[in-house]
């Protein structure tokens, strides 16, 4: 993790202004004083080195040095997740980031342990990302959506049954995983999405919600990689 890395939301130019609980962390708890450099990202694939002009305990005035423009290092990789319960939540936020997912969808299936998140619940989740943005190195912040999505890329979806074939034979990317609840897809829901992609299997034996998330985005993520 880049230790003096800090997010804002604004262009990086000119001279910026680091407020709320970035500016906690940069002053209260990192301890960064005037003349002191640091590294800005604004999730938007750019990342710059910033010196800090003035601290207060309103704002900080950060002039930019340098800036420069990465791509993601994987093609887009959505995952398509039936709300579980919320420490679980976190999880699979925290980690699908640091994974590579480009875009989170949330959804309440059936069988999902909660059906909606409220505002501020939203807000933590967005937290989350930042935090394991900056955490894992990435320069783009993933996005975070309600809903179940109507795709153009490939779809694919854990199933359970029998002749399901790999994901790690059918994955590939860009690709959207669908991860049902901790109960599993009503058998409505299994045809409803055998119409819309491809059922796989992640594992020899039947896996957690969260397992099967972070499993699923592995293999599909490692595809970039095979030949």
């Amino acid at each position: 993790m880049p230790h003096d890395r800090f997010y804002i939301d604004a262009p990086l130019k000119d001279r910026v202004s680091l407020q709320g609980e970035e500016l906690h962390h940069l002053h209260r708890v990192m301890r960064k004083k005037a003349g002191d450099t640091l590294e800005l990202v604004n999730g938007k694939k750019g990342l710059a080195l910033g010196k800090i002009f003035s601290v207060s305990k309103w704002e900080a005035q950060i002039d930019i040095l340098q800036t420069e423009q990465k791509e993601p290092l994987l093609p887009p990789m959505i995952l398509i997740q039936a709300l579980p319960k919320l420490p679980l939540l976190d999880f699979i936020i925290q980690k699908g980031t640091e994974l590579g997912v480009s875009t989170f969808y949330l959804y309440p299936s059936a069988h999902s342990e909660k059906k909606g998140l409220s505002p501020t619940q939203m807000q933590r989740l967005n937290h989350i990302l930042i935090a394991s943005m900056k955490q894992c190195g990435r320069l783009d912040l993933p996005t975070l959506e309600m809903g179940f999505p109507s795709l153009d890329i490939p779809l694919f979806f854990g199933d359970l049954s029998e002749n399901a074939p790999p994901l790690s034979q059918k994955g590939k990317l860009p690709g959207a995983l669908a991860i049902g609840p901790e109960k599993g897809f009503t058998e409505k829901e299994i045809l409803e999405l055998r119409e819309k992609g491809t059922g796989v299997r992640l594992a020899p034996y039947t896996l957690r919600a969260e397992t099967a998330a972070l499993t699923g985005l592995s293999i599909l993520a490692d595809t970039i990689y095979q030949k």
